[in-house]
């Protein structure tokens, strides 16, 4: 007799994104997976959301270069059915991966593929980026040239250089080998090559990081405690931190 399984005890909506509630069961085996996979798999060092620092340390990676681009990945995790899960896990090694496949995926709230990766699960993040470093994309982003920088945070893939040619060369084919790898670009946020873009809520350009002011408003819209108001400014001080916008132009103008 088929034993009924709960890998979630409800949803609800977010921004009008849904957002799955794992259960008790389903958040145990969502750590088990994660330890496993993190077991078997070194991320490349480019993958800033796996790692201390996060987007902040992106965003200061990039802020020495003078040409900027960004490609964001639609509907990240349900875009990730239950199939490439299984073959991800099956490609570094992990047994059981039908078992762990069906315990991480539900039923696709935007239709197709029909199971995938839900935003809330404790596996998701870890998951989507293992599908997509072992995918085309990945083999593209680690054979780039050492002129191009590269960082990946969930479904954000920004790239910069100092030759707007190159980096639209490098762009360019990034958008190629995502629509390869079944990835969505989400042209809305996407951003050409260009002396500056936006990215994290935030502006960069050369030699500066700075959280955007519309991002300010938004926050400072609303009544804040003392706290919450004072690591706000906190991390908008870890992001302009270092920034040298002349003395940065200055050495790449020699």
């Amino acid at each position: 007799m088929p034993v009924r399984f709960y890998n979630f005890d409800y949803s609800y909506l977010r921004n009008g994104k849904p957002v799955f509630v794992p259960s008790a069961r389903g958040r145990e085996t969502g750590y088990d997976i994660k330890d496993r996979v993190e077991a078997a798999f070194e991320f490349d060092p480019f993958v800033h959301h796996l790692l201390p620092g996060g987007h902040v340390a992106a965003l200061h990676e990039h802020r020495n270069r003078t040409v900027f681009a960004r490609v964001d990945i639609e509907t990240f995790f349900y875009g990730i059915g239950r199939n490439r899960v299984i073959r991800a896990l099956r490609g570094i090694g992990i047994e059981r991966e039908n078992h762990y496949a069906r315990w991480s995926t539900v039923k696709n709230p935007y239709g197709a593929p029909n199971y995938a990766l839900p935003y809330g699960f404790v596996q998701s993040p870890i998951l989507a980026s293992l599908v997509l470093m072992t995918s085309p994309v990945g083999d593209y982003l680690r054979g780039l040239p050492n002129d191009i920088t590269k960082s990946v945070y969930m479904d954000d893939v920004a790239l910069s250089g100092d030759d707007l040619g190159g980096l639209t060369i490098a762009f360019d084919g990034l958008l190629a080998v995502l629509a390869q790898s079944e990835f969505k670009n989400n042209a809305a946020k996407t951003r050409q090559p260009a002396p500056a873009m936006d990215i994290f809520n935030c502006d960069l350009s050369l030699g500066e990081a700075v959280v955007r002011e519309d991002r300010k408003a938004e926050f400072y819209e609303v009544a804040r405690s003392a706290a919450s108001s004072s690591a706000f400014d906190r991390y908008c001080a870890t992001v302009e931190q270092g920034n040298d916008p002349k003395g940065e132009q200055v050495e790449k103008a020699d």
